[in-house]
């Protein structure tokens, strides 16, 4: 019996010493699966695509960000890729960039450290491949006094069933039809051409990039433009005008006359479409164009 208790204990003894011997590697093992998830996580960020979309910078503050950008030698692209991170892609629409050398600049280093290269890149190619291919505004300069335009996108719309509105609405001050030529933002190929019901007369452009810039409502094309034609950015492609939101080609006057001008975005973001809000990249080109004709 007591030889027998003795086997026991030593067998129990052993098995204590075996477990003792792999805690090291236990411990080690949960550290490396910790690591591992908050470096995963690093990786993807918590940032609505909604917001994404939606990109409610003001025109104010994309304006005054480049211009902090070159005081500090910042790459352009991106302070405004992690500025927008940092703020959701501006879902406030009333962010105060007052601050902003107080509140980010100062602090700049230490947000970037926050997230992976690889979490961030897909924002900073989408801005930057849409800002480095636009070369112009869709209008030409002599007809700056001519037009409006505001931002407009997300708002309603009823016709073809209730959605929202995903482009920018630059409008004819006059709602005159054909007086206002639209031209191309950037390098490309003609995709699409010809009457849409929602759309009426219009051209979508696609560039190197795979970005799709779309131009509606047109009274009508320029001379030559036809699917597959490759287009420079400055070329005239059509005419302002009010066509569409019918079946019926041809169909004018369901509103007043403008320029509806869509950017659907192409990013490993979504596999999805991703319209994007042309607002602040309308409102950057149009400040460079201004400021580089004074």
């Amino acid at each position: 019996m007591k030889k027998s208790i003795y086997y026991k204990k030593h067998k129990k003894y052993k098995k204590t010493y075996v477990l003792l011997k792999y805690i090291p590697f236990i411990i080690l093992f949960i550290i490396m699966i910790i690591f591992f998830v908050k470096f995963n996580n690093k990786d993807k960020l918590d940032i609505s695509l909604s917001n994404v979309a939606s990109f409610k910078i003001s025109s104010d503050n994309i304006i005054a960000l480049e211009e902090v950008s070159k005081k500090y030698n910042i790459d352009f692209y991106e302070i405004l890729t992690y500025y927008a991170i940092e703020n959701n892609f501006f879902n406030d629409k009333n962010l105060d960039i007052s601050n902003i050398e107080k509140d980010f600049i100062i602090n700049y280093d230490s947000i970037k450290s926050k997230y992976s290269k690889k979490s961030v890149e897909p924002y900073y190619n989408l801005i930057k491949n849409i800002i480095e291919e636009i070369k112009n505004f869709p209008i030409p300069l002599e007809y700056a006094n001519n037009y409006i335009y505001g931002d407009s996108y997300g708002a309603e719309r009823t016709y073809g069933g209730k959605r929202i509105h995903t482009g920018t609405d630059i409008m004819d001050k006059e709602n005159i039809v054909g007086r206002i030529p639209i031209i191309s933002m950037t390098d490309g190929i003609i995709e699409n051409i010809g009457w849409n019901e929602k759309g009426g007369y219009r051209v979508g452009i696609k560039s190197k990039s795979g970005n799709y810039y779309y131009y509606a409502h047109l009274d009508k094309f320029e001379e030559g433009m036809e699917k597959g034609k490759e287009i420079l950015a400055g070329d005239t492609i059509g005419y302002m005008g009010n066509t569409g939101y019918s079946k019926i080609e041809g169909t004018k006057g369901n509103f007043e006359t403008h320029l509806h001008l869509g950017i659907e975005a192409q990013t490993n973001l979504t596999n999805d479409e991703l319209w994007i809000n042309p607002y602040p990249f309308l409102s950057l080109i149009e400040n460079r164009q201004k400021n580089s004709k004074n």
